[in-house]
């Protein structure tokens, strides 16, 4: 699934240091940070357990004493707004977005053909179980939400749930709720990223001029209390924001040893935050954690690096959208076979776990990837490159990862891959 950039015509000027912040090497091909792609799997298995919680407690009493950790494993979703957001600037964090209509709208269909597929996959499997909790069950004596109809159906599947009201919508597909919110993130990056590149920024104010705005951003999601229509989008939106101001502020090349003790510092503080009840300052120590896990060396960033990191955090999108209608299934298997739950409880629930991991590396190898890549060789085809006229780079197809491997010349994609 990787892919190969290249340039066509004049390379662009080596940037001075204070030319601007421009993202990337010297304005040209981003460098890898491959343990950002590792942690996604953090965030997405947070998100898992946290949906899960109930029945780990069940099955072993005993784990309830993660129960301070699990219980705000929600907080994976802003870990995954900051890693987009980061990432995103990483990336797309150059004039070339905005020369001319093409790459912009080449840019938002390449980030619609990374959600949809899966997206829509997700909501075929989930149907049939809603439909049983809704009509056969008449939702275990709960009131029937209104999304659950045929228009809100449709409004999942295009990614535009909750747009229409002030307060969030969860939808047929309960962690789909912050698709829209991501879709309205990648439509404002290029009016932010205009805004951005029209202040001029000097590289050498950067650090403090976004850093502490950034910070900032993250507090006031954690601390303020002000309640207001569509506050989890502008929740969500400030958080991306804050992903691209912590990447505008540089990463930690020069501060090498704070970074490696801040890779293992920062998750142990989120830990004994969950249990001392100062949670409402995680989104900073996410965010804190990320600057750190983009310094090109350290204990966390080794780990998160290896291979087995970097598929699972190439597979996490598939898990955080897939968990919960599978999880929909083992809810009925345990409403029809109750002897599973009263004697089999343990071996369901490592079972669960470990099928919908497999179940996630399956779609993303052979679904979620080649759907993506189809999508983007349509607009290619639809829209193709006048290379006389742009140096925006040109996404080359590669073979297959398991091909690549065999020849031992293609590594896995990392997180600055403009497919991530």
């Amino acid at each position: 699934m990787t892919t190969t950039q290249r340039n066509t015509g004049a390379q662009l000027p080596a940037k001075r240091p204070d030319e601007g912040i421009v993202s990337g090497e010297a304005g040209g091909r981003p460098e890898p940070i491959p343990a950002l792609t590792g942690l996604r799997i953090v965030g997405a298995a947070w998100v898992v357990l946290f949906h899960f919680q109930a029945t780990l407690y069940e099955a072993w009493p005993g784990l309830r004493v993660l129960e301070p950790v699990l219980g705000v494993g929600s907080y994976g979703v802003p870990l995954f707004f900051i890693l987009s957001g980061y990432i995103i600037w990483h990336n797309y964090g150059s004039p070339r977005l905005l020369a001319g209509p093409r790459p912009p709208i080449r840019f938002l269909w390449r980030r619609y053909a990374r959600l949809w597929p899966v997206n829509v996959l997700s909501l075929i499997l989930v149907t049939p179980a809603i439909w049983w909790g809704m009509s056969a069950n008449g939702n275990w004596g709960a009131p029937i939400p209104d999304w659950y109809s045929a228009g809100g159906w449709f409004k999942s599947a295009f990614m535009v749930s909750g747009l229409d009201g002030a307060h969030v919508t969860y939808g047929w597909n309960n962690p789909a709720w912050s698709l829209p919110a991501e879709m309205a993130a990648y439509v404002a990056f290029p009016i932010l990223l205009a805004i951005l590149l029209a202040a001029r920024i000097p590289q050498s104010a950067a650090r403090v001029l976004c850093l502490v705005p950034a910070i900032g951003l993250a507090i006031f999601i954690d601390v303020s209390v002000i309640e207001f229509p569509y506050r989890w989008l502008v929740d969500l939106l400030l958080t991306f924001t804050a992903g691209m101001l912590l990447r505008i502020a540089g990463r930690p090349k020069r501060w090498l040893p704070l970074a490696y003790s801040v890779q293992v510092l920062a998750p142990i503080l989120v830990i004994v935050a969950c249990y001392t009840g100062f949670v409402d300052y995680i989104t900073v120590l996410l965010l804190v954690w990320v600057w750190a896990l983009a310094a090109p060396r350290g204990p966390i960033v080794r780990l998160f690096s290896t291979r087995s990191f970097q598929v699972a955090g190439y597979a996490s999108y598939s898990l955080y959208m897939l968990h919960f209608p599978l999880f929909a299934y083992g809810f009925m298997m345990l409403y029809f076979y109750p002897s599973i739950r009263s004697d089999w409880l343990p071996v369901y629930a490592v079972g669960a776990l470990v099928g919908v991991y497999a179940a996630s590396w399956v779609t993303w190898k052979w679904f979620e990837t080649p759907a993506r890549e189809a999508m983007n060789r349509f607009f290619e085809r639809r829209w193709p490159k006048a290379r006389s006229r742009s140096s925006e780079p040109v996404a080359q197809p590669a073979p297959p990862i398991d091909a690549a491997e065999r020849r031992g010349s293609v590594p896995l994609p990392s997180a600055s891959d403009p497919t991530a």
